[in-house]
């Protein structure tokens, strides 16, 4: 080991400042962090050459007094922070004092600044962290810094740097984030003398998500705006139909903040399971307000991640917030007469477009789910099974809860000594506001006698897959295995009893981890309720003797696996529904399949509880319901224009 010594300054600072500024773009978001806490309303970015020669940012802000300009380069200078408490309570988003000094410690700075109360600006040169020139100046109100050259004095650093446009890439998307997380500043970005894009600034965040995301991604929002404990999320997410193949949408901010954090993405993709397709990611522009004691923001140098004091209530906020959101706005998707879809953003939902529907009461007296003979089928008999819905004796499973404006019809029977009070659902959301549950009320203008709007009318099948039916002036295309294995999906998730096993002859031994054998030993109880029957020999061996009648084709070791596996992860993410996929797997199974044959009555019959049950996309996420208007069908035999 060597001789311990002081470092030169020179090399501290440059150690120093590449925790700071990694790339051009770390020098640019530093750049823009000041002016916005300078309250700018403009600010022009300029690069050249991926920002590596040159970078130019100028504000329309306060500007810096002239006596404190050389202190702004100094380390950990700055007048954001005071006393050990104020970091506990930074709203703004630079505070350390590194970034100027970062930045002028590998390049040539040049600054020019003035105040609104000051008759002249100043003019001030840096490069390598030592002073060139200073002196009064004319300018206009505000900052602009320029900076050149930057890594010169890095050779490793410019090594390991990308192409220009790669990197020019990575400033262009910095610029677009801050433009997001202040929609009332305007903000103009201009590449290698082009003119890349200009937002309004007129504090609309639409506005700045229509410049900086682009019309598919602005066509396919839906507002959040939620309220959990101290936490508010506010923002815009994306229907499930505009997912896409990684998170590069995802645009999470705290106090306006933009942060990366895994925690945040999870709790977004949380609210989507069962909505969104395997390996889709939603998109969104977020942004979550909360009291500056409870995050701490002095994570890393570069300020990306944030520490909460209690991620559940953060998980929780958001989680809900989405769901939220897409239980009030997700709308059907309509096709255009080319084939394309007609936009997205539109605050009608399945609930209002079936209003006119008639449907059962107690929509789960009607078809079973687990608990009886008629999940005990092979596909090629669902549809005798089916028929057992319209037999007056046929006995239902287990009830729901009826509605408060319902009233039990009299029967002879009707003893209430006997009567045995039902266990409510589970699965139920807890946080979502009222307002998402509530159906369209009934205006007072309208008679009580007149239809308010249409009935659908089953017109028949195509392919033996699609439900064709009529709806005002709309054709709707229904999907009917999707639509029937998300139903039995839901129904297994709300239901709360035992589903039906059969014993095996042949029981199957298994060999399992000792983490697995704990986790079906500790919980007997669930593993009797999903149907499947373990007795348990020396760790970690157990014997399935029985396996649920819904999913009679399964492998019952591969069944007691995945339970296991399932506990095991509840354990880690409470946050999760942990036997959805096992419901997954059971529901499409159960489903009525593509292609099998089944009569108007039963089609009738299944689009009723699907529209009453508000099904909008299968378990898988692909979407159950799509809808052709009749003036797009008018265009294609060219009636209209």
């Amino acid at each position: 080991m060597g001789k311990i010594h002081l470092l030169d300054k020179t090399v501290y600072e440059l150690i120093a400042a590449g925790q700071v500024v990694e790339k051009p773009f770390s020098a640019v978001k530093e750049l823009i962090e000041n002016s916005i806490d300078a309250d700018a309303k403009n600010i022009v970015v300029e690069i050249k050459n991926g920002g590596r020669t040159y970078i130019r940012v100028t504000d329309n802000g306060s500007g810096i007094a002239a006596e404190d300009v050389p202190l702004a380069f100094a380390n950990h200078a700055t007048s954001k922070v005071v006393t050990l408490e104020d970091i506990e309570s930074i709203y703004t988003l630079g505070f350390r004092g590194e970034a100027l000094a970062s930045i002028s410690a590998m390049s040539n700075v040049q600054l020019l600044t003035k105040r609104r109360e000051d008759e002249l600006g100043f003019r001030y040169e840096i490069e390598g962290g030592v002073e060139l020139s200073s002196e009064s100046a004319g300018c206009p109100d505000g900052t602009t810094v320029v900076v050149r050259n930057l890594f010169y004095n890095t050779p490793a650093r410019q090594k390991y740097m990308y192409r220009d446009v790669s990197e020019g890439n990575s400033i262009a998307s910095t610029v677009q984030k801050m433009a997001l997380s202040h929609p009332e500043i305007s903000f103009k970005f201009i590449r290698d003398n082009k003119v890349e894009f200009v937002t309004s600034g007129d504090g609309e965040l639409l506005s700045a998500i229509y410049t900086v995301l682009g019309k598919n991604f602005y066509d396919s929002c839906i507002p959040v705006d939620y309220k959990f404990m101290y936490v508010t999320v506010k923002g815009y997410i994306t229907k499930p139909l505009a997912s896409r193949a990684s998170r590069t949408y995802q645009n999470f901010y705290v106090n306006s903040r933009y942060v990366k954090k895994i925690l945040l993405a999870t709790a977004l993709e949380e609210a989507y399971a069962n909505r969104i397709m395997s390996g889709k990611n939603p998109g969104c522009v977020l942004n979550i307000s909360l009291p500056s004691n409870v995050v701490d923001i002095n994570v890393q140098p570069n300020k990306l991640d944030v520490r909460f004091r209690d991620d559940d209530t953060i998980f929780t906020a958001i989680n809900s917030a989405a769901n939220d959101a897409l239980m009030k706005f997700d709308s059907p998707e309509e096709i255009n007469a080319d084939g394309s879809r007609i936009s997205a953003n539109s605050s009608v939902t399945h609930r209002q477009l079936y209003t006119g529907v008639t449907t059962p009461s107690d929509r789960y007296d009607q078809l079973s789910f687990g608990t009886s003979s008629s999940v005990r089928r092979q596909s090629t008999a669902y549809t005798s099974d089916l028929a057992k819905i319209f037999m007056k004796d046929y006995i239902p499973p287990y009830k729901s809860k009826q509605n408060d404006d319902e009233v039990a019809a009299p029967t002879e029977n009707n003893d209430e000594k006997n009567r045995v009070e039902e266990p409510e659902p589970e699965n139920k959301y807890t946080y979502i506001s009222e307002q998402s549950f509530a159906k369209p009320v009934q205006s007072e203008a309208v008679s009580a006698d007149e239809d308010v709007s249409p009935e659908i009318r089953v017109i028949g099948e195509a392919f033996k897959t699609y439900i064709l039916a009529e709806c005002g002036d709309d054709i709707l295309l229904v999907d009917k295995h999707a639509a029937h294995e998300r139903y039995i999906f839901e129904g297994l998730k709300r239901n709360v009893t035992t589903l039906d096993s059969q014993m095996l002859l042949n029981p199957a031994h298994a060999t399992l981890t000792y983490e697995q054998y704990d986790a079906l030993h500790d919980n007997q109880d669930t593993c009797k309720r999903l149907g499947v029957l373990v007795q348990f020999g020396v760790p970690p061996m157990v014997i399935i003797i029985g396996s649920p009648m819904i999913a009679q084709d399964m492998d019952p070791t591969d069944l007691a696996v995945q339970i296991a596996d399932c506990i095991i992860e509840g354990k880690k993410n409470k946050g999760k529904d942990i036997f959805d996929d096992l419901y997954h797997t059971f529901a499409c199974k159960a489903a009525i399949k593509a292609n099998s044959d089944t009569n108007i009555v039963e089609l009738e019959y299944l689009m009723k509880l699907i529209t009453e049950e508000d099904i909008r996309y299968c378990p898988h996420g692909r979407p159950v319901l799509v809808k052709l208007s009749k003036r797009e069908i008018e265009k294609m035999f060219r009636r209209i224009v």
